[in-house]
């Protein structure tokens, strides 16, 4: 093998560790929800994402409401883990609330965030309003209410 060739094999290595580097270094993040109260929304045409500040070693979750099935479509709350180097028991992450809005127009539902069986304890409620139009999600908004 010559030593051109050599030379080539070495640099063809050393960059793919570089982007490999560079891949580890810049995946994404996880919000950093951290007080009882905090949310992060995204969205992306008609599909979004609401997180959620949460603590499962609680016993409390979020829990969906009053949604109408024919305008929106839930996949489902998952709560999720900060890294931790601690790896802390009762730490605490965030829930994330997936779905897709399927009629266009202002629907609206419930987000609570409670002991989820009778006589369980209801800490925060939120009313959950999407508007959208044909093509796309235009807003999402949380308002706090009391019950």
């Amino acid at each position: 093998m010559s030593k051109r060739r050599k030379i080539i094999i070495v640099l063809v290595a050393f960059l793919g560790m570089v982007l490999v580097g560079l891949g580890i270094h810049f995946k994404p993040s996880s919000p950093k929800l951290t007080e009882l109260g905090d949310y992060r929304v995204s969205t992306d045409e008609k599909t979004f994402e609401i997180d959620l500040a949460s603590n499962s070693s609680t016993g409390y979750s979020w829990v969906a409401s009053d949604v109408n099935s024919e305008a929106i479509a839930l996949e489902g709350v998952t709560y999720h883990t900060y890294p931790s180097k601690s790896d802390t028991v009762g730490s605490g992450g965030y829930s994330q609330l997936t779905g897709k809005v399927t009629k266009s127009g202002k629907q609206s539902f419930k987000l609570t965030y409670c002991q989820d069986w009778d006589g369980g304890e209801k800490e925060m409620t939120y009313q959950v309003t999407i508007n959208s139009t044909k093509n796309k999600i235009s807003k999402i908004k949380l308002t706090e209410v009391s019950e």
